[in-house]
């Protein structure tokens, strides 16, 4: 048997121990309990009013027929014969996918599951199974997904089995694609098993962001995403390290939002921020808020943006509820009202060097109650063009080190979106 280089057993010691500080992390050698630890990093629920009440505000509101002036979504309908979808990867029931490189990544489903991937080829076991620990009611499910900066860590954002959204870091452990045990980053209570947000990603900066919705009921009627004291509602903005304790704190730089606010908060008033991602280039934060019954929005933050409050459930877009739109109420860049088989944005990603010149330096998305694939044009005129391209139900988009965008379908899997011939 040939001996190891020295190369070789580096990296195995150093996979040995970055797994050996994370078991340490989570066990009980620590002179607090898990329990206590756990209670750290736990934001626990507090009913302060009942959500099933039919007699509320919130209610009534969220029956109301949609005032006219919402602008309907009127795409200009384009061909585009040299572009095609074809499955990348078969799994129905995914909801994100992370690339490690050009051929290799991970793709999760919403049942708590994560696969890895290679040239193409879905390999047969999960390397990560917390569909024992994982629920998947209505919003609910392992949702988000994203690789550290360094590729060392894959952060995941799931509804666990007592309803709450729990993010965790697993360690990548090798090349085979062994990851570590899940080390607990933050834990967030659900009122409800709707509007759970569930995204993540990193910005250029190392810092993670995670969203989390307004918790559900007609029309947020625990007041979650006003109410500063509280993650619900928000995006916030953490400074991680699996191996520290605690293992996030606010990122340097977080706006001050006042007395007893979360300074955790980046900003607030969504109500189920379900996807977001980077713009490459400018750094931009584009945000799809998926809306009560008349309004999907688009809203485009600078990085200098942190502390602005996106109006649910004051506003729902333009749409006056609780309250008026305002000065200091931050309206969003694009919308459109729920007609023409459309119901819920989903995001979506900006484009460089893409594969047709349609695309190019404008934003992907599509509607899971449509399907169609469109690209909005971040110019003034926010035209939208509609490609003559459909999957069954858009969950998620991503791009790989190439630059080649794909679309996460829930029904069918990952599609890639490359030109023909």
């Amino acid at each position: 048997m040939a001996r190891l280089s020295s190369t070789a057993l580096f990296a195995i010691f150093g996979a040995i121990a970055i797994l050996a500080i994370a078991l340490f992390q989570t066990s009980n050698d620590r002179s607090r309990s898990s329990v206590t630890l756990r209670e750290e990093i736990w934001w626990q629920f507090d009913p302060k009013t009942s959500a099933d009440s039919r007699d509320s505000v919130e209610f009534e509101r969220s029956n109301e027929k949609c005032p006219a002036g919402i602008p309907a979504l009127q795409p200009i309908q384009v061909e585009t014969p040299n572009l095609e979808l074809s499955l990348f990867l078969d799994l129905p029931e995914a909801t994100s996918i992370a690339f490690v490189n050009a051929d290799r990544g991970f793709v999760s489903e919403r049942t708590g599951r994560v696969f890895a991937f290679e040239s193409g080829r879905l390999l047969a076991h999960p390397v990560i199974d917390l569909s024992a620990e994982t629920s998947s009611e209505m919003d609910q499910g392992l949702l988000g997904m994203a690789l550290s900066p360094d590729m060392s860590w894959l952060y995941l954002n799931r509804t666990d089995s007592a309803g709450s959204s729990v993010v965790t870091a697993h360690a990548i452990t090798s090349a085979e694609h062994e990851l570590g045990p899940a080390v607990e980053i933050i834990v967030v209570d659900q009122p409800s098993a709707m509007h759970n947000g569930g995204d993540l990603a990193f910005d250029d900066r190392g810092h993670l962001y995670a969203s989390f919705g307004d918790g559900g009921g007609l029309g947020d009627p625990y007041g979650q995403a006003q109410d500063l004291s509280t993650p619900l509602g928000s995006v916030l903005r953490l400074t991680v390290d699996p191996l520290a304790w605690p293992p996030h704190k606010p990122a340097s730089g977080n706006p001050d939002l006042g007395p007893d606010s979360d300074p955790r908060i980046w900003v607030n008033g969504v109500r189920n921020p379900f996807r977001f991602s980077f713009d490459e280039r400018t750094g931009n934060l584009w945000l799809t808020d998926l809306g009560q019954q008349c309004v999907e929005e688009v809203t485009i933050l600078a990085p200098s943006d942190g502390g602005a409050n996106l109006g649910w459930n004051l506003v729902e877009g333009s749409r006056p509820f609780l309250g008026q739109p305002s000065e200091s109420l931050r309206a969003p860049d694009f919308e459109y009202r729920h007609a023409r088989g459309r119901c819920a944005i989903i995001g979506g990603l900006v484009l460089y060097d893409a594969p047709d010149p349609i695309l190019e330096g404008r934003y992907l998305f599509s509607d899971m109650c449509g399907g169609q694939l469109m690209v909005l044009d971040p110019g003034p005129s926010k035209e939208v063009f509609e490609l003559s391209l459909r999957v069954d139900q858009p969950v998620a988009f991503a791009s790989d080190h190439n630059k080649t965008p794909y679309v996460v379908d829930l029904a069918n899997g990952i599609w890639r979106l490359t030109t023909s011939g």
